[in-house]
């Protein structure tokens, strides 16, 4: 047996099952035996001693007294109560300082809270408006916590961007200490993106600690082999990596768990966050756009606002759908969210900064009347290429024929409020419609010449 320094300290810091003999240390490590020992000396006394592991667990509750305080059998970082009809809304949750106000799980089987997450474990909770003789289960959480440094927030704007993925932190980074994966994952070919809520806090102050307990909620109270999505974005738009390829595969192609068992050829997408009466962060939103687009681009999905009939659950989803859209009761990903999703799915091929339109689809759009910020130059073209130009930033354009068919028309983003079309066939007529950064829509016929 030969042990490096990392190997040692990976079996100090995350409990390793096998044993590190003295022997092996003293006889077999390849470094001089004092530097070993004032590295180990150097740690910590907490890293020393090994972490507790990551747990779940089940408790039943009887109420007695009206607003309880129950104590828990062991700590926990998160809880989910499944709960009677004849709880109360709205339920609120008291951990130490903080006060949380629940809400049905959306994606549960059964009548249950969302996992709510704590800022630290607790070894008790209150149910403020909990009344004598009401029961529930309680599943308790615990995660380790893990100090983590994120990539920086993505701006509030979407900028131009090549098409290539997205700045993500890697399962194996936000896992660390965490059992992971036992089983080999299964691939499938992504059709089918499918959005999703988290359903939890707003105001989280440690997204790695939220996605570390929904894994560990996800693995040992749902009996799943890794956490359910393919991708979490946080409120800030840092992107985290969901199912694990485990280096055999890329963990976008795995197979999840999320689309009300239903999950061949999707790929899920969730938002932290409870998007059911308040807006997803603009941070969030671009992430989502930025890791749709490249997904689309690598999968060579040249439809985002089309639409296909998706074998595994027998109905015909959009490209880009929501996870209501699917076979299974389920408000996910949220009103606010889900409203959002047409405006999403127009803004994704205008993601890159080069995009080719293909399909024909019939738009049946007319122009609007001339707006002094819009224009579109020159016009007449004699040429096959001409300018979109508006005052505010465009999100999309859209270039169809008289019969409303959309043409195969390239664009460069020369600026975020100017755009180069680049027509590969030359139209005696077409119109030109541009939606901008506040959902506005203009259009203009152009002749080409």
């Amino acid at each position: 047996m030969n042990y490096g320094k990392s190997q040692v300290l990976d079996q100090i810091l995350f409990g390793e099952v096998k044993p590190i003999h003295t022997s092996d240390i003293l006889y077999n490590h390849p470094e001089p035996m004092p530097r070993l020992f004032l590295l180990l000396c150097l740690l910590p006394l907490h890293l020393l001693a090994q972490s507790p592991d990551a747990y779940t667990f089940r408790q039943r509750v009887v109420v007695t007294g009206a607003g309880p305080s129950i104590a828990l059998e062991k700590s926990a970082t998160g809880v989910v109560l499944t709960i009677g009809p004849s709880m109360p809304e709205p339920i609120w949750l008291v951990a130490g300082a903080d006060t949380f106000r629940l809400h049905r799980d959306p994606h549960a089987l059964v009548p249950a809270t969302q996992l709510v997450v704590f800022p630290k474990a607790v070894s008790a909770i209150r149910l403020p408006n909990a009344q004598p003789g009401d029961t529930l289960t309680l599943t308790g959480v615990y995660a380790p916590p893990l100090s983590l440094t994120l990539p920086n927030p993505v701006p509030a704007r979407l900028g131009a961007t090549d098409c290539q993925k997205p700045a993500v932190v890697s399962a194996s980074a936000w896992r660390a200490g965490l059992v992971p994966p036992k089983e080999r994952p299964t691939a499938t070919k992504v059709q089918f993106i499918i959005v999703h809520h988290e359903a939890g806090s707003n105001t989280p102050a440690d997204f790695t600690n939220v996605v570390r307990n929904i894994y560990t909620f996800h693995t040992q109270s749902n009996g799943w082999n890794d956490v359910g999505y393919n991708f979490l974005i946080a409120q800030d738009g840092t992107i985290y990596e969901g199912r694990d390829g485990q280096g055999v595969m890329d963990g976008d192609n795995v197979i999840g768990a999320h689309f009300c068992g239903t999950n061949s050829g999707t790929m899920g997408i969730c938002l932290l966050g409870n998007y059911m009466t308040v807006q997803p962060p603009a941070a969030a939103l671009t992430s989502l756009n930025r890791l749709i687009s490249w997904k689309m681009a690598k999968e060579g999905l040249k439809e985002p606002l089309g639409t296909a009939s998706h074998t595994s659950s027998g109905k015909t989803l959009s490209i880009i759908s929501g996870h209501r859209d699917g076979t299974c009761a389920t408000d996910c990903p949220g009103t606010n969210l889900y409203a959002l999703l047409g405006q999403i799915r127009s803004g994704i091929p205008t993601a890159c900064s080069t995009t080719t339109f293909v399909a024909p689809l019939v738009l049946g759009i007319e122009p609007t009347s001339a707006a002094t910020s819009f224009r579109v130059f020159p016009n007449p073209t004699t040429g096959h290429s001409f300018v979109v130009e508006h005052s505010r930033v465009i999100l999309s354009v859209q270039v169809t024929n008289v019969q409303g068919q959309r043409l195969g028309v390239r664009f460069v983003r020369e600026a975020a409020t100017r755009w180069r079309a680049l027509l590969d066939t030359p139209i005696p007529d077409v119109l030109v419609t541009l939606t901008d950064d506040l959902g506005t829509k203009h259009s203009e016929r152009i002749l080409i010449r």
